[in-house]
């Protein structure tokens, strides 16, 4: 048995600025929540793009080849189950588009994770409409990123 099958061992430890967020925007979100505002919000299931059988690390080279970025100002999500978020990723054409596919992914265990998109106005370009949700799509994120996946000979199954 090598030290990956070993499901005792200790899962790889997620990125500096995915870490920083879980211990941040829940203390802002507190902050903001009685002033109508929010930090951290509940991950949509309609977003499901599906599973990945891939680690956070070989996943995150796969975004980065698609020409996505991390995502460190977007809110924290939260699974149903009430896992935290893993990573939150942006497409944009340009700094200055209208609109980004944004990803939001969740480790299942260190080989799988599940993937999450919806497409909404760029926060760069239009601050308060995408603050406020105004123009989200969901059922056009989640086609666009399957389509990115398929293009890119990334498999997912959706369970």
């Amino acid at each position: 048995m090598t030290s990956t099958d070993d499901p005792s061992r200790a899962r790889s430890p997620l990125p500096l600025r995915t870490r920083a967020r879980r211990r941040v925007l829940p203390m802002l979100h507190r902050l903001k929540r009685p002033l109508g505002g929010f930090a951290q919000c509940r991950q949509h299931p309609a977003e499901y793009v599906g599973t990945v059988q891939r680690s956070l690390e070989e996943f995150r080279t796969d975004l980065e080849a698609m020409s996505f970025s991390p995502e460190p100002i977007a809110s924290l999500k939260v699974h149903r189950d009430g896992r935290l978020s893993a990573g939150s990723w942006v497409r944009r054409p340009s700094p200055l588009s209208t609109w980004q596919l944004h990803v939001a992914l969740f480790r299942n265990d260190d080989r799988s994770l599940e993937v999450f998109a919806h497409r909404e106005y760029s926060w760069l370009r239009h601050p308060y409409k995408h603050y406020i949700g105004e123009g989200w799509d969901t059922k056009s994120g989640v086609d666009r990123m399957r389509a990115l996946l398929g293009r890119h000979g990334v498999s997912f199954s959706v369970e």
